[in-house]
């Protein structure tokens, strides 16, 4: 990743290559896309979840927050050791922020076992999971992983099953995750096409970008490809960041992490062909490493 508030390391194609592939991006992110993406989470913080939105979906970035220490002080001001959601934001937040250690207390810790149960919904469970890990606590993540299996059978939504991938990039490589990772190919097979051009959920475009973030991320714990084939990495691609816009933070979020996602990951990472000499290679130059 690159340093805070750099944006220097991108992949970058600058000549004509040959390839095989039978389709090719038609949307990416340009160094403006980026910077654009980057205002758009660049916000004043209102509670504690816009505050995560802002702080991971920078880091995603390879940026940071203005003020680290001024951020670490909201966190620790607004954080609810009573609330596993409060603690969730919290803890995911303080983790990216250089010098942001956050202490937590017995009851806060058993508070968030409590919540690692199947009578939790699957968001809860993600949360508990999350919060743990990153304040540094132990978790069993067998009994985790029992909890989620058994919760996400009675939910099923594209969400829900989402956020169990979420949750498993959280435990233990020795613990049995094949159940968790075949629930990406069974939502792969909920993805709509559009046109040939687009593969994208019904829910919209954040849950969408937050399914290629969730399904690269355990991919890469777990050591595995995605059962996703390379046009349709594309296709995702295509939806994702044919968005310039942003209604609301958490899109922005979205985005930001699929694009992490898709640039970082150890399986695909598509690639735009630029033409040599063309008017794209001192302009609108095209960047998939972010």
């Amino acid at each position: 990743m690159a340093p805070p508030g750099s944006s220097a390391v991108f992949l970058l194609a600058l000549t004509v290559v040959a390839t095989t592939q039978a389709l090719t991006p038609t949307h990416y992110l340009t160094k403006h896309d980026v910077e654009r993406l980057k205002a758009s989470l660049d916000r004043p913080f209102t509670n504690l979840e816009s505050a995560f939105y802002s702080i991971v979906g920078l880091n995603s970035l390879g940026a940071q927050v203005p003020d680290v220490k001024k951020a670490c002080t909201f966190i620790k001001s607004n954080l609810d050791p009573s609330n596993v959601d409060s603690l969730f934001y919290a803890a995911q937040s303080s983790q990216v922020l250089s010098g942001c250690e956050i202490s937590v207390s017995n009851e806060t810790k058993d508070l968030l076992l409590a919540a690692v149960s199947e009578d939790s919904s699957v968001a809860q469970i993600y949360h508990a999971v999350a919060a743990l890990s990153g304040f540094g606590l132990p978790l069993a993540s067998h009994e985790a992983l029992g909890a989620l299996t058994a919760r996400l059978s009675k939910e099923e939504t594209v969400l829900a099953t989402v956020q169990a991938l979420q949750t498993a990039s959280h435990l233990s490589q020795q613990a049995d995750l094949r159940n968790i990772v075949e629930e990406i190919e069974d939502l792969v097979a909920r993805l709509d096409e559009l046109g040939g051009v687009y593969l994208q959920f019904e829910e919209g475009l954040e849950t969408t970008a937050l399914f290629v973030a969730a399904t690269y991320k355990l991919m890469d714990h777990v050591g595995t490809e995605p059962s996703m084939k390379e046009d349709q990495v594309i296709q995702l691609m295509n939806t994702i960041f044919s968005k310039k816009n942003f209604e609301s933070l958490s899109e922005a979020f979205s985005v930001a992490s699929a694009a992490a996602a898709l640039s970082q990951n150890r399986y695909h990472i598509p690639v735009v062909v630029v033409p040599e000499g063309s008017a794209s290679d001192t302009h609108e130059q095209a960047i998939l490493r972010v």
